[in-house]
């Protein structure tokens, strides 16, 4: 692959070459003959042993290309076939990714490729707004990938799936809240009227308890009358004798005409019908 980072590896190897010959020659060769050795367990599936050439690799050249992104898809694999070493971390796998695809000096094919690897490796661990994310990315550097193409479409169609569910939830939540305060109020105003009636029963129920006054016998009023037998005899004098003698007499005389009416007879001015 020709880019400035071979470029740079090629100057620097040639320096050092011209430096050391030696030295120089075996740590590239070396470097290459892990670089093999770790493709080979690649593709056996032997995940670990290829992680570890690649790491060995990078100990002689921390910049090769080959040797940082084969490590990453070996981290990615071995961490996939081995869930139960807790020591593999995602965060690991994504970690290397991104590194190398911020490398300005790569091609915009292989930091295409990088970020594709990325979000594949994100998809895998359902994490499908970053998978998203990556593809998209990937795309704008490599628009003619139609893996990438494919990878991006079907991981869209998960992600509005699942936008589409939660807003569902969502929603289903709200009318769930809000059908809880409306019976909520419901209780509470059939609470008060529950206490409104209660209040006005006792309200009645007290006031027929309350005793009520009881007029005194022979007055229906119910105003004080005075006992003859408990009042002391008073003397009249003559002034209010006379009158009281003279309403007797007009009383006599009013009885005596009803009684002379009820026996028929014609009074004289008067017409009797």
């Amino acid at each position: 692959m020709s880019n400035l980072r071979y470029i740079c590896s090629a100057v620097a190897l040639l320096v050092a070459l011209l430096l050391n010959p030696t030295t120089a020659e075996a740590q590239y060769y070396k470097e290459r003959g892990l670089v093999r050795e770790g493709n080979s367990s690649f593709q056996k599936r032997n995940y670990r042993t290829s992680y570890n050439r690649y790491n060995e690799a990078l100990e002689y050249d921390s910049l090769n290309y080959e040797a940082l992104y084969n490590r990453a898809n070996a981290h990615h694999h071995l961490r996939i076939s081995t869930p139960e070493d807790s020591t593999l971390l995602a965060e690991t796998t994504y970690g290397y990714y991104e590194a190398i695809a911020r490398d300005t000096l790569l091609s915009k094919g292989q930091r295409a490729e990088v970020l594709r690897n990325l979000g594949e490796s994100l998809f895998s661990d359902q994490k499908y707004e970053a998978a998203l994310n990556a593809f998209r990315e990937s795309l704008l550097l490599n628009p003619d990938s139609k893996e990438t193409k494919y990878n991006y479409v079907l991981t869209k169609r998960i992600v509005d799936q699942k936008r589409q569910q939660q807003q569902n939830q969502d929603n289903q939540q709200n009318q769930d809240n809000q059908q809880n305060q409306d019976n909520q109020q419901n209780q509470n105003n059939q609470q008060q009227d529950q206490n409104g009636d209660q209040q006005q029963n006792n309200d009645q129920q007290n006031e027929g308890d309350q005793p009520q006054e009881k007029p005194e016998e022979g007055n229906e009023d119910g105003q004080e009358q005075e006992n003859p037998a408990q009042q002391e005899p008073r003397e009249l004098d003559s002034d209010k004798e006379r009158m009281l003698n003279a309403i007797q007499a007009e009383e006599d005389k009013t009885q005596d005409k009803l009684k002379e009416e009820r026996k028929g007879v014609v009074i004289p001015g008067k017409k009797n019908w």
